[in-house]
């Protein structure tokens, strides 16, 4: 019999990156007893570590005729006029706060000069002005060096490798947080009026992918089942320039961002350069998004190579003009330190899409609230480069603020938690730890790469109605699998991997479920969501599709928006 232990909070925050730590530091501010629950250690692990380059605000020494309305003008037409305007509206204007937060923090961003307090301001594709903050290439590295001394002087605590599973609903109230805790081998009940889900993206349930790999949609999943609505869905920003040879280097991104500016070039096969040939404008100005596309297409044109993929030749750019950090690491997995040709592809980057937020960060549950990269509705179609740092620490903050106001307001009964309403989470875990060192159990690493197969061949960077079809049939025959097949090869539970990689599995099947439902009700071809059989944009389509899971059954609920005019 698997132990239950029970612990109560006033808010459970579920991931350690940089919105759940920021959240965590404002809920204690407000004088609630926070936790922070995170399958890894949040110095190892999660999406914010891996942050390079930017960290975009509207700070005061902006260039002149820049503003937060321009910063929410560039949000929105980048998203192609999904964004929830009220969203970016908040994310422009309190980017600023985010950032003199840090630098409150010990964050000491690169100056335009040794001797200047003034921060250096990049460029990047699809900004009207230059707003990226930066701390060499070590950002996102630099921002949790400090979030985490902040909140160990806080004296809040972390459970490390401990899998939230589900949240506790009871007849639609909220009540905590059910989890494995792998040190232990033990299931644990967390009892909180408020959760703050910030678990990252999803990107690890795509074969190629920049993500580590603990981005397997948690978040996700996770309020799929306790009915929470997901927005956006089908926009899943693939990263151009992915290396996908040598074997090593898989999977790293080549930082086109910094490099196309300088003067690198995207060729094909025969060494031709392509890109004028689409008719989409100068390489140096096109977002992810477009490149992406265009890429793809080339490739399914028949002109990638071997590995399916295209070079990006940086010839005539000064080797001292590279991202010394990524040259490095490169060299370590084998790449010489003076190629000028790298095999390149586009690769699942970053969700636009994540649970519906309102202003405040509240989800369609009350007690619930989310921020970071799991949080849907801010970025729309595509993400403007350089604000998945802006925005979760500004929604961190306002989840963190507003979940600790609205615990202290509305406390659990003394009594606990309704025993039914444990059970039913419960149960499904039981049954997947029950079947630990089980032969005749199926393993996880199996469903693992066919959930990215899958969603790589028919939801990637192109898509059409017969492949998404059959996506969505195979991951709903997946779930019930995994409920009644899937096991560990090992018996005991304490520190058992198989059981990690079990429970991710549930919530990978159910995120490529939500995406690959979205891209199919989504017919038109709009930013990151390219449907080739269906390649124009539609004005009756400018609006967010939320998504409920109810059985096997999608429920959409259209959010209209307003029209874009680009320039």
């Amino acid at each position: 019999m698997v132990e239950i232990a029970r612990e109560r909070y006033d808010v459970v925050i579920i991931g350690s990156g940089g919105a759940g730590l920021r959240a965590a530091l404002a809920a204690a501010e407000q004088g609630a007893r926070p936790v922070v629950l995170t399958k890894g250690e949040p110095q190892r692990s999660g999406g914010t570590l891996s942050a390079h380059y930017s960290f975009c605000a509207v700070v005061p020494s902006a260039e002149p005729g820049d503003s937060p309305e321009l910063f929410a003008a560039d949000i929105i037409r980048s998203g192609e006029g999904i964004p929830d305007p009220r969203l970016v509206q908040v994310l422009a204007e309190q980017a600023a706060e985010a950032v003199a937060f840090a630098e409150r923090l010990g964050v000491k961003f690169d100056p335009v000069e040794k001797s200047s307090s003034r921060p250096h301001l990049g460029w990047l594709a699809g900004h009207s002005y230059a707003r990226a903050l930066h701390v060499g290439n070590t950002v996102g590295r630099e921002l949790m060096r400090v979030l985490l001394r902040a909140v160990k002087k806080a004296g809040i605590p972390v459970h490390s490798f401990t899998h939230a599973t589900d949240l506790i609903v009871d007849r639609g109230v909220l009540k905590g947080v059910a989890a494995f805790h792998s040190p232990a081998g033990e299931l644990r009940i967390y009892e909180a009026p408020a959760v703050i889900v910030a678990t990252g993206g999803g990107s690890q349930i795509y074969e190629l992918n920049t993500n580590p790999y603990e981005a397997t949609g948690d978040g996700y999943g996770i309020a799929l089942r306790a009915g929470i609505e997901l927005v956006d869905m089908e926009f899943v920003q693939h990263y151009p320039t992915v290396l996908v040879s040598p074997a090593g280097a898989r999977g790293l991104m080549f930082n086109s961002g910094i490099l196309i500016p300088k003067g690198a070039r995207l060729l094909n096969r025969h060494g031709d350069d392509f890109w004028d040939r689409y008719g989409v404008g100068p390489l140096k100005d096109a977002t992810r998004d477009v490149m992406s596309r265009v890429m793809s297409q080339e490739i399914a044109a028949g002109n990638g190579t071997d590995a399916g993929g295209l070079y990006i030749s940086t010839r005539g750019i000064d080797p001292s003009e590279l991202p010394q950090m990524q040259q490095r690491l490169l060299e370590d997995v084998g790449l010489a330190a003076d190629a000028a040709e790298r095999e390149v592809a586009p690769g699942a980057h970053y969700f636009m899409g994540g649970l519906r937020i309102e202003p405040d960060a509240s989800t369609s549950l009350p007690g619930v609230y989310a921020a970071g990269e799991c949080a849907g509705g801010i970025h729309g179609a595509n993400r403007l480069a350089g604000n998945a740092l802006s925005e979760n620490q500004v929604f961190g903050a306002i989840a963190g603020r507003n979940a600790a106001v609205y615990a202290l307001r509305n406390p659990l009964p003394p009594a606990g938690t309704v025993s039914s309403a444990v059970n039913d989470v419960l149960e499904p875990v039981r049954r997947i730890l029950s079947r630990s060192g089980s032969s005749a159990a199926s393993r996880p690493q199996e469903g693992w790469k066919e959930v990215q197969s899958l969603m790589q061949r028919h939801a990637g960077a192109t898509r059409t109605a017969e492949g998404l079809e059959q996506a969505i049939q195979r991951l709903n025959a997946l779930r019930e699998e995994i409920a009644e097949r899937v096991g560990a090869r090992d018996r005991a539970l304490i520190y058992n991997r198989d059981v990690g990689k079990t429970l991710e599995l549930r919530n990978m099947v159910d995120t490529g479920w939500s995406v690959a439902a979205s891209a199919k009700e989504r017919r038109e071809t709009r930013g990151a969501h390219v449907r080739l059989d269906a390649p124009a944009s539609g004005n009756g389509w400018t609006c967010s599709l939320a998504v409920r899971l109810e059985g096997r059954t999608a429920r959409f609920n259209r959010l209209l928006r307003g029209e874009v005019n680009h320039p």
